[in-house]
């Protein structure tokens, strides 16, 4: 009947489609489409929760609506006030073109989501040393999943509190859901910054530049420099690159977050952006490649390399080949993260001291 409807709205007013005196008839099937509408009310599409809505959570939450690929998103903070603030102003902007309804939500509610965004955190204390900070935020996302449990079956829970290897990892641990459907943004920022960089050196655009950062998301991380490519070509035919300016690259990419949290005081739109990408991924099963954190069940630990995603989270995690000096400083990166862990659950001055 809703066919029959669409196509008489479409039609011309002079001549009429049919006589007058048919109305009547028509109109006696109405109820059928007032049922279907009823119907389609109750429809539940995607599910998207994003749990801390301060700076990047509410970047990351803009920037999903926009999307238009949830039907629904939760937004869920520890400050009831501000969060009800927030939802109240990303309400405001849905208002132009699709876009899916935006609530607030409760921690059960939220476990039942398709997706859960983790980007609840608490920020350093003057005073305070890395490892406290990092217990601190591990008490948050664990008593984050206690109220939620038990998660949705199917539920990806994708983490964004830094530092993320390590909130990863903790995820993966305790959040009951297997490996595959936990996994953090890790490198992937680092490695859009990484082909931004070298695209404006070659003067080509950012999706040309095939590269990967891997590692930690943080100052260890490592550039795979024998596997970068433009258009498929190996980077060192298009834009060679000596030992010295391949320093100065790594460095800009490393460090650009601090520069610009020192101006501005904090990143949000990057990380936004990618975070909204990642949840089409999934949530349109389109198996993309993204170097994102996820378990390692050889090393025990959470870090970047690159992985195929889809519906179900981590559909498989693929080896990159690194030259000797690449996965030397790999390896570092490991160590790091997993000393980090085991002190952020076993506290001891001797390995605090090193943090």
């Amino acid at each position: 009947m809703g066919f029959v409807l669409s196509a008489l709205l479409f039609q011309p007013l002079y001549p009429p489609r049919f006589p007058v005196s048919s109305l009547a008839s028509f109109h006696s099937h109405l109820h059928v489409d007032v049922s279907f509408s009823h119907i389609m009310s109750d429809f539940q599409g995607p599910r998207i929760a994003i749990i801390g809505i301060g700076k990047v959570g509410a970047a990351v939450a803009y920037s999903i609506i926009h999307k238009q690929i949830a039907s629904e998103v939760l937004i869920l903070d520890l400050k009831e006030d501000f969060q009800d603030a927030q939802v109240q102003d990303l309400r405001d902007s849905t208002s132009f073109g699709i876009s899916p309804r935006v609530r607030p939500g409760t921690w059960k509610e939220c476990g039942q989501c398709d997706i859960i965004v983790f980007t609840a955190g608490t920020n350093q204390k003057a005073g305070e040393s890395r490892l406290a900070l990092l217990q601190r935020n591990l008490g948050v996302i664990r008593g984050g999943f206690e109220k939620m449990a038990p998660f949705k079956e199917d539920a990806i829970l994708v983490m964004v509190t830094n530092p993320v290897d390590i909130m990863t990892y903790f995820a993966v641990k305790y959040s009951g859901l297997p490996a595959s459907q936990v996994f953090g943004s890790g490198t992937i920022l680092d490695t859009t910054r990484l082909k931004d960089t070298i695209a404006q050196r070659a003067k080509v655009a950012p999706r040309a530049v095939h590269a990967y950062v891997v590692g930690e998301h943080g100052d260890s991380q490592t550039i795979a420099w024998s596997n970068m490519a433009i258009g498929g070509i190996p980077v060192d035919q298009v834009l060679p690159l000596d030992v010295d300016e391949k320093h100065e690259v790594a460095e800009f990419v490393r460090f650009k977050a601090d520069r610009l949290n020192k101006v501005k005081g904090e990143t949000s739109f990057g990380i936004g952006a990618v975070i909204s990408s990642i949840c089409t991924s999934i949530l349109l099963d389109e198996r993309h490649v993204l170097p994102l954190s996820h378990y390692h069940s050889d090393y025990g630990m959470c870090f970047s390399k690159p992985a195929i995603i889809g519906r179900r989270g981590i559909v498989k995690s693929l080896d990159i080949l690194l030259d000797e000096d690449e996965q030397a400083s790999l390896e570092k990166s490991i160590n790091k993260l997993k000393t980090v862990a085991y002190a952020t659950e076993n506290p001891e001055p001797a390995i605090a001291s090193r943090l």
